[in-house]
């Protein structure tokens, strides 16, 4: 009996003092570890260093890595042991999406790269537009003298 896969998202914290070419082989090394236990990857996202509430583990900061995907609850206690024998990841949380929330959420997604298309499409046409009067400091003061 195969069990349906669910959806997951995957959220790691990397140690920062490793270069950007590790800890993307690190993001990397994840992504493919869920693919060799037969989950799908929807998406690898990199969100960067980011500074802590409290220091974790001694550090300040830490690359934060998410991956979203689909696999069966099997593939949990795996990525789990692997988290915890990697000395490298100094956090990690995994959650669970319904469908109800997952339809939320991409509509949520969508809903904020419209906005972002739109602002972009405002900010281009304001540039278009061109200048009525440049300031001119000279001429600015010819004015006054001249109403005087």
């Amino acid at each position: 009996m195969t069990k349906e896969p669910r959806n997951y998202e995957t959220t790691f914290i990397v140690d920062p003092l490793l270069e950007d070419s590790k800890i993307d082989g690190i993001a990397d090394k994840y992504a493919e570890f869920l693919r060799k236990n037969g989950c799908k990857v929807d998406k690898l996202d990199k969100w960067g260093r980011k500074k802590f509430a409290f220091p974790i583990k001694k550090k300040l900061t830490g690359y934060y890595v998410s991956i979203d995907f689909q696999g069966t609850p099997e593939v949990l206690v795996k990525l789990d042991k692997t988290y915890h024998l990697d000395e490298n990841i100094l956090r990690y949380l995994t959650t669970s999406f319904d469908k109800k929330t997952l339809r939320e959420r991409q509509q949520y997604f969508e809903k904020k790269l419209s906005e972002a298309a739109h602002r972009e499409k405002e900010y281009a046409a304001e540039e278009e537009v061109p200048e009525e009067k440049e300031f001119n400091p000279k001429t600015e003061k010819e004015e006054k003298t001249v109403n005087k």
